[in-house]
């Protein structure tokens, strides 16, 4: 079958990426981290606890942990484009029903709506491209892919005016709108692998007679990853990391604004440290392209756990605020920033969709336990107080299973071919 080529001095590879970061940084104006300005003004529209409207990201993340293996096998073999396409329509129809919700119910099926696109555009098929597409840069591909989310970050105190003057229903039908008008055109920048076009792994030229030779991956299924101890361990620290990035994620202007901050003030904290995190992303992708992956992200945790403690301990200072947020920020770019190049260095790109759709369950059900369980402790005890502390032992040991991780096949050739040979 005849290949189509590009003949460009720019490998098409970051123009994968660049369209990725432009669509990751527009859900997370809507939903990363500009979902926190919501929280509150729903619940003083419908008068629902913090709990119930944070169970609401509990049953997407349910949702998207029993759909994240499937999706990924559907990934490894489907069009990317036309995922992208399908993904985007189906979250910009979430968002609308969310901005149309009266009742719980229907709020909860918004979710789940904007879960299922949101599974195909913003998480599974963006990571799992850009993984054929890079290796050698795969660390700073991640980095530069989660800036996206920083960027996002920087619109929060715009979210929060927004809502101010057309309320947030009206608002959340405007964005619902943006992701279409975004996210249609940016789906067609995606392409499968370079191998398809003529291209090879980071924009390596071909042969001389034009031939070219797919990567060598080391890693051919995931029964043989499954009897990995490396993906036991990734996949459970990525869990407890997740249970308290999340739950801060979501409860962060609440939290903010229950010790006595203004709402603005509470926005600036998700403006610094998303400016902030966004050069340290890249760090840490280059850091990850360097030295084991796994220190890397034990770096990440161990700071991130620091971060923790100091929320516990915030108070109305202004100073304070502003060091826990460049504290935070400093840890928690490396969360996400690290999970597509640990994956692809421990278990190869070849089967990467199913792989990292297996591991994202972990992340998945982090992230639903740990909304839901901040959201209960402040409306049983009408405070936040210990759930940070709590998270931080969390994160603490996330630190300790990242330093337990063996080497990855790939760095251990000779134990790779012994282990074939005993076979």
């Amino acid at each position: 079958m005849n290949k189509k080529t590009y003949h460009s001095p720019i490998y098409f590879g970051w123009f994968i990426l660049g369209a990725s970061v432009l669509l990751l940084s527009y859900q997370s104006v809507i939903f990363v981290y500009g979902f926190t300005a919501f929280i509150t003004p729903i619940a003083a529209t419908y008068g629902w606890t913090y709990a119930q409207i944070s169970l609401a990201t509990t049953i997407r993340g349910i949702q998207v942990g029993a759909l994240d293996p499937f999706v990924g096998i559907i990934v490894d073999r489907w069009p990317a484009r036309r995922l992208m396409v399908l993904g985007t329509v189906i979250y910009a129809l979430g968002v609308v029903i969310l901005s149309q919700a009266t009742n719980l119910v229907m709020f909860y099926i918004g979710f789940l709506v904007m879960g299922l696109g949101g599974t195909f555009c913003y998480s599974m098929v963006p990571q799992t491209v850009l993984a054929r597409w890079f290796k050698k840069n795969i660390g700073k591909v991640s980095g530069i892919l989660t800036m996206g989310f920083s960027i996002g970050g920087m619109f929060v105190p715009f979210i929060v005016k927004g809502i101010d003057i057309f309320g947030w229903q009206k608002l959340m039908l405007y964005l619902a709108f943006g992701v279409v008008v975004l996210g249609l055109p940016l789906s067609l920048v995606f392409r499968n692998r370079p191998e398809d076009y003529g291209l090879l792994v980071d924009g390596a030229l071909p042969a001389i007679d034009g031939t070219v030779v797919p990567a060598e991956e080391y890693v051919t299924g995931l029964k043989q990853v499954l009897k990995m101890k490396a993906f036991w361990l990734i996949g459970i620290a990525c869990m407890f990391h997740m249970i308290a990035v999340n739950a801060l994620t979501i409860h962060i202007v609440p939290y903010m604004t229950s010790i006595g901050m203004s709402r603005e003030t509470a926005a600036l904290s998700i403006t610094i440290f998303s400016m902030i995190s966004l050069g340290v992303r890249l760090l840490y992708g280059i850091l990850a392209d360097k030295y084991p992956k796994k220190n890397v992200f034990a770096l990440s945790s161990g700071i991130t756990t620091a971060a923790l403690v100091m929320l516990g301990l915030l108070n109305t200072s202004f100073a304070l605020m502003v060091a826990f947020s460049i504290v935070y920020a400093l840890g928690v770019a490396g969360s996400t920033a690290l999970r597509v190049p640990i994956t692809r260095d421990y278990f190869g790109a070849k089967n990467f969709g199913k792989i990292f759709g297996w591991l994202s369950v972990f992340s998945v059900v982090g992230g639903v336990a740990g909304a839901p369980l901040a959201g209960w402790v402040y409306d049983a005890h009408g405070t936040y107080f210990p759930i940070w502390y709590v998270f931080a032992g969390m994160t603490a040991l996330a630190t300790f299973l990242f330093l337990l991780l063996p080497l990855p096949v790939s760095r251990k050739p000779l134990s790779l071919e012994r282990g074939r040979s005993r076979a």
